[in-house]
């Protein structure tokens, strides 16, 4: 690796990794505990969620309102949210001031009050937002997509359920944080003008005493259903569209990343061109990569009204199966440029980058570096992607289909 980036692993478990940059002023923090929504309790769904918002109500020497004070007064960026495998916690600003952030972070992580009153607040704006999926019927279709499609519990809503939420309790919450939050497979990874042994002796010290427990396993089952019909009195009918290919770690990653791209990342693409431009179908198509460990998919999805619902669908399939006669040279060179435009984007952002770092560590057990990426996109050629299309299986996808009428699937 060249000598801009760095990784250590901690005896209790906890990696640090770190892009140094020393051109910029800024630095970012990322962090991942492995205490994401795929290992709630089954009968606790949405528990990530509420522990998520609960640690940040107060923790160490300060309660809540000193510890937001605290966090402010430094102009931390700030950022919290819950995957599937991960709780994540980041923040961003001038990197002394992220320096001066991290004892209240290790407070946050490990020794969190988890307050009475903010139990409460904090599953009352759960359910508000779990509530709140019902008027946005494009969201609640992907809901129900991931969780048909994806093995059970990954595609599970990371909100939960109403019947859990309102039957969790606070002892419950504070002996979820215990058996869930160690430092086994937790990653904290820095971005910008940092150095890195000052980092690591600072980490160390914070999170030297982090108490090592054994990782909580994510046990799934295959999912078993290939469509699903959600009756709604909606003025438009909301397709959701789901299926296979590789995974981030695999050779052909980006001739799929490159594929689906000009299949429907964006206003060239084949769908948005064929079926809301030419033949006016729908109001909004795409397709994309996405991935879990492990597990790429394509998701796709087509918003129209409902008495064109049917032909945006059939016509949406028609551009998928003609997708695996080939792609052009002009199409894929659009795709490149950008793939590496955005890739270019991203590497200038601190933040960016301590996300990235991280989510490489995680899906491929390293760091890849800039150069490496844009590299491994260059590489991709207009055979090896039509190599790619001709190989893969006939697409056969999960679909969800949110209106008023069901759609056929032919």
């Amino acid at each position: 690796m060249p000598d801009k980036y760095f990784q250590h692993t901690f005896d209790n478990g906890l990696t640090l990794l770190a892009e140094q940059m020393p051109g910029m002023q800024s630095a970012a923090m990322t962090m991942l505990v492995a205490a994401g929504s795929g290992t709630d309790p089954a009968d606790a769904s949405g528990t990530s969620t509420v522990l998520a918002d609960l640690m940040l109500r107060g923790a160490g020497s300060r309660d809540n309102r000193a510890l937001t004070e605290h966090l402010d007064s430094l102009g931390l960026h700030r950022s919290s949210s819950v995957g599937v495998y991960h709780a994540r916690l980041g923040c961003a600003a001038p990197a002394d001031k992220v320096m001066a952030g991290l004892d209240a972070y290790a407070d946050i992580i490990l020794r969190p009050h988890l307050p009475a009153d903010g139990f409460e607040s904090a599953r009352e704006l759960t359910l508000q937002s779990l509530a709140g999926i019902d008027d946005e019927p494009r969201q609640k279709m992907f809901v129900k997509l991931r969780e048909i499609y994806f093995p059970w519990p990954i595609g599970r809503n990371s909100l939960g359920s109403k019947e859990h939420l309102t039957s969790l309790t606070l002892q419950r919450m504070k002996a979820d944080h215990t058996r869930r939050f160690g430092p086994r497979g937790a990653i904290m990874a820095f971005a910008g003008n940092v150095e890195f042994l000052k980092l690591k002796e600072t980490i160390g010290a914070l999170f030297g005493d982090w108490t090592e427990k054994p990782p909580v396993e994510l046990a799934t089952t295959p999912a078993t259903k290939k469509y699903h019909f959600q009756q709604q009195d909606t003025e438009q009918t909301h397709i959701g569209l789901g299926w296979p290919t590789v995974d981030e770690a695999h050779d052909d990653y980006y001739c799929a990343r490159i594929a689906y791209e000009i299949l429907g990342g964006g206003m060239s693409s084949r769908l948005f061109t064929e079926v809301r431009e030419k033949r006016a179908l729908c109001y909004s198509v795409s397709a994309g990569f996405a991935s879990v460990k492990g597990l790429g998919c394509v998701m796709g999805y087509a918003g129209s009204s409902n008495d064109r619902a049917q032909a945006t669908l059939d016509c949406y399939m028609e551009e998928v199966s003609k997708l695996a006669a080939g792609v052009q040279a002009d199409e894929v060179d659009r795709a490149k440029i950008g793939l590496k435009a955005s890739t270019i984007m991203s590497g200038e952002s601190t933040s960016s980058r301590a996300g990235s770092i991280a989510h490489d560590f995680f899906m491929r057990g390293r760091i890849r570096t800039m150069d490496e990426i844009k590299n491994s996109i260059d590489a991709v050629t207009i055979d090896r992607i039509n190599a790619f299309l001709k190989n893969s299986p006939k697409v056969e996808p999960t679909i969800v289909v949110l209106g008023p009428k069901e759609l056929r699937r032919e």
